[in-house]
């Protein structure tokens, strides 16, 4: 269990915002498997404001969920955060970490840790004009000589923040090179707040030794939930014990593709149900055989049918493969 100011959360292990791809269809598999709080993909504080909370694109059945606001005008993300407050939204985070070029030249994102000064400015105006649960998103600096995630957290909390949300890479580092989990216990230790930490987490084991090593509240996942919303499932984190990782076989795989795309499909439409899915197949299937050969077929085909044929015949294949190697195993050890 884990709590954002006035919001109870059902479990401490959330879904990270990914821009393209946390999207409504995914944000619902997450929830449906145990994912105990969900973030809109990053949406821009001025965008919100130019275009209305229709912009936001929520649906009514996702909560708890929390909209994540970039930006880097103090009174516009303050405004923009009481918009999406009016909305009805569960919490508002506002985005320090983002490393993306685009972003990072607005002086948002990852940009800010530069100017400690601003980022109070900005926590102090949205903590003015929100009730709602606030908290930040952020990495653990600008660059291997900034390192200044413990002061950033501090001023979070001294500014009225509820969480912070770190992902312990530098913005030079993009997603490259590995997390510095050592960050995130830095930082746990310099305030009261709750801290989640973020970074390199693709399997329940990794989650577990992510809270046990450095004492974080939460854990947040990102691309390891791509293709794999079952590490979701609350049985995954009931002990330290390795078998109590939930595997999902084949049939069930192939069962998730087939909802995956039929949430796509209602929310998108057939032929955007086929562009969205090809996003998702290859982490799906990273691992089973002629995978490469299966996503390469997905990128010709034009409708709803041809997916479902597509995916039955390729799963059948595997099944099938599966079932000889197993009689042969069997056959080899009769004696």
């Amino acid at each position: 269990m884990m709590k954002l100011g006035s919001l109870q959360l059902n479990g401490n292990v959330v879904l990270a915002p990914m821009s393209g791809l946390t999207d409504y269809p995914f944000r619902r598999l997450a929830r449906e498997n145990g994912c105990s709080l969900v973030f809109t993909e990053m949406v821009s504080a001025e965008g919100l404001l130019r275009k209305g909370k229709s912009f936001l694109k929520i649906g009514g059945d996702e909560h708890p969920i929390s909209v994540q606001l970039f930006g880097s005008n103090p009174k516009v993300i303050a405004e923009a955060a009481q918009m999406a407050e009016g909305t009805g939204v569960d919490a508002i985070d506002i985005n320090m970490g983002c490393p993306a070029k685009q972003v990072v030249k607005t002086g948002a994102g990852a940009n800010l840790m530069r100017f400690p000064e601003r980022v109070k400015e900005i926590l102090i105006e949205a903590r003015r004009r929100v009730k709602a649960p606030l908290t930040m998103k952020i990495r653990s600096g600008w660059d291997r000589q900034h390192i200044n995630a413990v002061e950033i957290s501090r001023i979070a909390e001294d500014s009225g923040m509820d969480a912070i949300f770190i992902h312990p890479r530098t913005r030079d580092q993009g997603f490259n090179g590995q997390a510095d989990w050592n960050v995130i216990g830095e930082v746990k230790k310099a305030v009261r707040i709750p801290v989640v930490g973020n970074g390199d987490v693709t399997t329940p084991l990794l989650a577990r030794k992510m809270l046990e090593e450095t004492g974080c509240d939460g854990v947040m996942i990102g691309r390891g939930a791509l293709g794999n919303p079952w590490i979701f499932n609350p049985k995954n984190f009931g002990s330290f014990a390795a078998q109590s990782v939930i595997h999902p076989s084949l049939e069930e795989r192939q069962r998730m593709m087939e909802y995956h795309f039929s949430l796509i499909e209602e929310h998108y439409g057939e032929k955007g149900a086929v562009r969205e899915i090809r996003k998702h197949a290859a982490r799906y299937t990273k691992g089973l055989p002629s995978g490469v050969f299966f996503r390469s077929t997905l990128n010709h085909l034009k409708g709803r049918e041809e997916f479902f044929e597509t995916l039955i015949s390729y799963f059948g294949s595997i099944k099938n493969i599966s079932a000889q190697n197993q009689s042969y195993s069997q056959g080899s050890a009769t004696p």
